[in-house]
């Protein structure tokens, strides 16, 4: 049974998810883990979610704790390996480990780190939250997946899971193709927060026919084509979801890779159209949109 919890990454995903989490479960076994500077400053200004300040217990590697039962990962990519090393007080061969980050990657880094048994796959979809400094405002929770991909995680830690989300009335969902759901948000986010990015818009843009909207598009057919040479059971029925997915999105939202190039922060290009165009050429596959939106977010990233 799960009782405690914890997360690493404290951004537009994490204040959403730990700050329900934390009412729900009570501050006392709810731990947002951090650096010591970060934690001194979210005790001293605060975070704040939809205008109203979130009550929460801020820990960092100098507090001890007893091994958490379940930890969560909301970091950046580029973030994880010293997220992996502040994890190593707060976990042990019990604690299961949920992924929030985007792309295919980050649970094999998890798992080799601490054993694939106790690494549930996961991925977020339908939610809005957007950071400015220490706040973030939402309409849409959206609904977290999770699952089994071959002979990662353990049903065991799935029931445990389920049954702890369920409790708190927490939006889930538990596809039987897990890998294809990754996927999929793979598909969407090399689609839509390049795109965003790329041509620096909300999904309004997105949401109507143009240039944006065919560039984001050409990009999500190109994910479908390597990723059926993946293996992965992605067709044109699951680019027309992903499609209906995004035109159901508040206009005025943005995806993340937007919100980090307004911030001038490093994006997480490389989990995008780098995953894609590395294995398009593994498979002879052109993928020449992903080609051009890798390009242009480097030029972005270059002109900070």
């Amino acid at each position: 049974m799960i009782k405690t919890a914890g997360i690493i990454g404290f951004g537009a995903l994490g204040i959403l998810y730990g700050s329900y989490i934390s009412e729900k479960i009570g501050k006392d076994n709810f731990f947002v883990i951090a650096d010591k500077q970060r934690t001194d400053r979210y005790k001293r200004d605060g975070v704040y979610k939809n205008g109203s300040l979130c009550d929460m217990t801020y820990v960092s590697a100098e507090d001890k704790l007893p091994p958490l039962d379940l930890l969560f990962f909301g970091v950046k990519y580029n973030s994880l390996s010293d997220a992996l090393k502040l994890a190593e007080g707060f976990a042990d061969s019990h604690t299961i480990f949920v992924s929030l980050l985007n792309g295919i990657k980050s649970e094999e880094d998890i798992g080799e780190k601490f054993g694939f048994e106790n690494v549930v796959y996961s991925t977020t979809h339908g939610l809005d939250s957007l950071k400015s400094g220490n706040s973030i405002t939402y309409r849409d929770m959206g609904f977290l997946s999770f699952g089994r991909v071959g002979q990662v995680g353990s049903q065991k830690n799935i029931d445990a899971l389920k049954e702890f989300f369920n409790s708190i009335d927490f939006p889930i969902n538990t596809p039987e193709d897990m890998e294809k759901a990754l996927w999929g948000k793979l598909l969407l986010n090399t689609g839509c927060n390049q795109a965003a990015a790329v041509f620096d818009c909300c999904f309004d843009v997105l949401q109507k026919n143009g240039r944006e909207r065919e560039v984001m598009t050409n990009a999500m057919y190109e994910v479908m084509r390597v990723g059926q040479a993946e293996n992965v059971d992605l067709t044109e029925d699951d680019v027309k979801h992903w499609l209906n997915i995004l035109d159901g999105l508040n206009p005025n939202g943005m995806p993340s890779m937007r919100q980090d190039t307004l911030a001038k922060r490093p994006t997480e290009v490389e989990l995008f159209s780098g995953t894609i165009n590395r294995l398009g050429k593994k498979h002879g596959i052109p993928t020449p949109t992903n080609e051009f939106l890798y390009r242009e977010i480097k030029k972005i990233e270059e002109s900070y």
